[in-house]
């Protein structure tokens, strides 16, 4: 028997999520299942067209909406997780006991973990309760200042920096050591990971001064292009320590496999006056009311960098603030 976890890849609390998910799983519905995880990406329209659905149990988590009859279990704090629309209505009418949505939760692994205690009386063990505090702190931006966002002084953030660049099998050894009981500094630590974390760390002072001298300043938006080097790193939360009077960020970064749209609202800065995941949505992508992004294919840097433009337009009008 195999139970497969499909979910946000290369993401905190996607790998949060899904290790939470997958130890419940094992502790209380099929105790002998093999685990298989898949980490998703998103991309324009359907991103599971090209992906076996094909576990014996299988569920999703931190990802958008799969309406296939097969994915038994879903839980997803995206309000963008719907997409087209209609598949909102396609979740209310199946009224399935084990599909989950709170757009207000702070992440996903803390839906999963309240949902299976409510539901099924379940409580993680010690590792994985630490690793559900670090993924509400880390998915909901809750730092006292950019400074500390990006201090790589915890396990969880330095853990977080690695997630960001490690290959498929990596994070799958990650999940399945999270399953199996490891703490975030035992991994932090491991010889598997620990070097790679060190390498990342080692060039953060480069990759900062890289991300600075890319920007583009606006009275309210900060635009950083970095696409033209192919792997440059993703700017995080360093544009509001470098820009801590900005309202937004909007970035775009190109690897191997994608061209990356990132957009994001400063919770250090001025209030909100827009939901920057609605927006990312009109291209293709979605997020959060705060943060948001497009993934698109590696040949087309011109439509991302048409996409940079139309958020970073859209992201300067001056609007009401959002509820």
């Amino acid at each position: 028997m195999r139970l497969s976890v499909f979910f946000h890849g290369a993401c905190f609390d996607g790998t949060a999520s899904a290790a939470l998910f997958a130890r419940f799983h094992r502790d209380t519905i099929l105790p002998g299942a093999d685990l298989n995880t898949v980490g998703m990406r998103h991309r324009d329209g359907d991103p599971f067209a090209d992906v076996p659905i094909d576990g014996d149990d299988n569920a999703c988590v931190d990802f958008r909406y799969c309406a296939d009859p097969r994915m038994r279990w879903w839980f997803d704090h995206h309000r963008t997780a719907f997409q087209p629309p209609a598949l909102r209505e396609r979740f209310v009418a199946a009224a399935s006991p084990t599909a989950f949505f709170d757009p207000d939760a702070p992440s996903c692994a803390g839906l999963v973990a309240r949902t299976t205690a409510a539901q099924f009386g379940w409580t993680p063990p010690p590792n994985l309760v630490e690793l559900v505090r670090w993924a509400d702190i880390i998915d909901a931006a809750r730092f006292a200042s950019a400074a500390e966002a990006t201090s790589l002084a915890q396990p969880a953030q330095r853990l977080a920096l690695w997630l960001g660049s490690a290959d498929d099998a990596a994070i799958n050894a990650y999940i399945a050591a999270l399953v199996d009981g490891a703490r975030l500094g035992e991994l932090d630590a491991a010889p598997g990971i620990h070097p790679a974390i060190e390498a990342l760390v080692a060039s953060r002072a480069a990759n900062q001064a890289a991300i600075a001298a890319a920007a583009r300043p606006g009275d309210e938006v900060v635009v950083f292009d970095l696409a033209d080097e192919l792997g440059a790193p993703a700017i995080g939360f360093v544009g509001y320590q470098l820009f801590p009077h900005c309202r937004y960020t909007v970035s775009i970064t190109r690897s191997a496999h994608a061209v990356k749209v990132g957009a994001g609202w400063n919770p250090w800065g001025p209030p909100r006056r827009h939901d920057v995941g609605a927006l990312c949505e009109q291209h293709g992508g979605g997020g959060h009311a705060a943060v948001g992004g497009v993934t698109l294919e590696p040949g087309e840097l011109a439509r991302g960098r048409a996409v940079v433009a139309a958020l970073a337009a859209a992201l300067a009008v001056d609007t009401p603030p959002p509820p």
